[in-house]
């Protein structure tokens, strides 16, 4: 019996190990992609579910030309017993941060464009009525002012309880600080994140449809660098090709993409 109780309590302990170090990557995921209600962690914390609207969850389910730049995704069907209650336009997604540790991980959310929000989209989608979108596109507009994503055209979003429109307003200092912890292969590491970074702009710009507010992820494995990983997430506010806004925010989406790989392109220099 003594034995059986210790072999317990060490099972139970590398459970509460594991359970921790998911548990925290998960938490990571949902500052850096949405609101803590829509998501859930599945499979052991190997995927996440995330809810999402009706637009996004058709983009995920059929990535088309996209598909190399999102994250690894499957639609879920509703009987699925593990997300069957969060109800329609669930995606099934890879938890990027899966099995890296907590001290070895660097995670940048990135969100891209000059403009983050746009009335008509948000009016003409139904995400808001004409009031809520009018204020809505407003509020964004003092942030994307005061981050300086309407000047530097993207912005960092930090990935805990920090001070998100501080940190948006000294994105590059907040990247760089991030990229000093990086010791080892950190060339490599730059110049892999400016190819995948390369290939989401490229994607874009042959793409029938392009993005409000998208960000991009980009995760760093501090044991691993020059494995970085970079994809594309927020897919909210699709706009597309047939729309009269296509045109402004597909220019809105290449300036900032435009501009955050100069900065990386900045950073390999130095």
């Amino acid at each position: 019996n003594q034995l059986n109780n210790v072999n317990l309590e060490r099972e139970m302990s590398m459970r509460r190990a594991k359970s921790g170090l998911v548990g925290k990557q998960s938490l990571n995921l949902i500052l850096m992609a949405g609101h803590a209600g829509s998501f859930r962690e599945i499979d052991g914390g190997r995927k996440i579910a995330k809810k999402t609207n009706r637009k996004e969850c058709e983009i995920y389910a059929s990535p088309g030309e996209l598909r190399e730049i999102l994250p690894a995704v499957e639609r879920t069907s509703q009987d699925n017993q593990e997300v069957i209650d969060m109800g329609g336009n669930v995606v099934i997604m890879q938890n990027l941060f899966y099995g890296i540790q907590e001290q070895s991980l660097v995670a940048l959310d990135i969100k891209i464009g000059k403009s983050t929000a746009s009335r008509a989209q948000l009016f003409e989608s139904g995400e808001k009525s004409q009031v809520g979108a009018f204020f809505k596109e407003m509020k964004m507009k003092l942030y994307d002012y005061y981050t300086k994503s309407s000047t530097r055209g993207w912005r960092a979003i930090p990935v805990n309880d920090q001070n998100r429109a501080k940190i948006g307003r000294n994105s590059e200092i907040f990247i760089m600080e991030q990229l000093e912890r990086v010791t080892v292969n950190k060339d490599t590491m730059i110049i892999n994140i400016i190819c995948q970074l390369d290939m989401i702009k490229t994607k874009l710009e042959q793409s029938q449809k392009t993005f409000i507010a998208s960000s991009v992820l980009i995760v760093i494995n501090l044991q691993y660098p020059e494995n970085a990983r970079v994809k594309l997430i927020d897919l909210a506010h699709p706009i597309y090709v047939n729309n009269k806004l296509f045109k402004k925010y597909k220019e809105n989406f290449n300036e900032g993409i435009n501009s955050l790989i100069a900065f990386f392109k900045n950073c390999a220099t130095e």
